[in-house]
């Protein structure tokens, strides 16, 4: 009987010690990669990627450093139509930093449409890897 009795306390002491497992960090980011002439929107979300693949119209860089925007992106896709992303000089303590966001030059309605996933990134910060020579 006190061999049953210890079993069942042991048994309840170690079940008390056993940790769920913590979910892992998944990735999230939002990224703009220009190639050349090709464009993809790229969003991850909890470790899951979609894409909009289009075609760059337009890519201004601006090198003054009074400017208040370093570079403009405008590309074309199928889904989203024309979309502007801008990046933004801002001076912190460490240096300058700059801040990439999307500005749309189609209507909400279009970027809110199921086939464009660009629209969910309207209030995301953006990185552009920019890969053009």
């Amino acid at each position: 009987m006190q061999q049953m009795l210890m079993t069942i306390v042991l048994l309840g002491l170690l079940s008390g010690c056993a940790q769920p497992q913590l979910e892992q960090p998944r990735a999230n980011g939002t990224y703009l990669v220009i190639e050349d002439g090709q464009a993809w929107a790229v969003l991850v979300s909890d470790g899951k990627r979609v894409q909009e693949q289009g075609r760059v119209v337009d890519t201004i860089r601006l090198p003054s450093k009074d400017a208040r925007v370093a570079a403009s992106y405008v590309i074309e896709t199928a889904n989203c139509g024309r979309v502007q992303w801008l990046s933004e000089r801002s001076d912190a303590a460490d240096g300058s930093t700059t801040l990439m966001s999307l500005h749309s030059n189609s209507s909400r309605s279009q970027l809110s449409q199921s086939g464009c996933v660009i629209g969910d990134g309207l209030s995301r910060v953006w990185t552009v890897l920019d890969y053009s020579s």
